[in-house]
């Protein structure tokens, strides 16, 4: 591989890294302003950085920096076992804070017009962006298994 193709990568790969970053920050920018004791931050983040990274991983593979790297390939295919595990037990407890604490508890503070949309904000992003991370990291798998498959047989070993 040449040192100018390397530093294209690279360079893609630090500018998809930015764009994520700035997604995710304007995605819990509201959050953070207006329900400052909201206590899924970490798994929110989370949420939209691997929803949006995976997503991209899955149909520009080709273009990326992991394209030729197998075996790399398929330690990440294990290690997104953990992840999608982590994911649906911070989803579930998602859900059962809000069954358990009534629907409204974060945003009690908050003035009758704000609260109704930012407790529909609130549920709807968490909800959105866990399920898609989840999705996503169930399917990365078996397109890096295929990319595995496909790149053994043109000879990269």
């Amino acid at each position: 591989m040449t040192a100018n193709k390397r530093g294209t990568q690279a360079g893609f790969e630090l500018l998809w890294l930015a764009f994520t970053l700035v997604v995710a920050a304007l995605i819990l920018l509201p959050l953070y302003t207006k329900v400052p004791d909201f206590p899924f931050f970490l798994p929110n983040f989370i949420y939209v950085v691997v929803a949006v990274t995976f997503t991209r991983y899955m149909f520009l593979l080709d273009l990326s920096w992991l394209r030729d790297r197998l075996y790399l390939q398929a330690g990440i295919s294990l290690a997104v076992i953990p992840l999608i595990f982590w994911m649906v037990q911070s989803f579930n407890g998602f859900i059962t804070y809000f069954d358990e604490q009534g629907p409204d508890v974060l945003v009690r503070n908050l003035s009758s017009d704000w609260r109704s949309i930012m407790d529909k904000y609130m549920h709807a992003e968490y909800r959105f962006f866990g399920v898609w991370a989840i999705m996503a990291s169930a399917v990365l798998p078996f397109r890096l298994l295929y990319n595995t498959w496909v790149r053994y047989r043109a000879g990269v070993r």
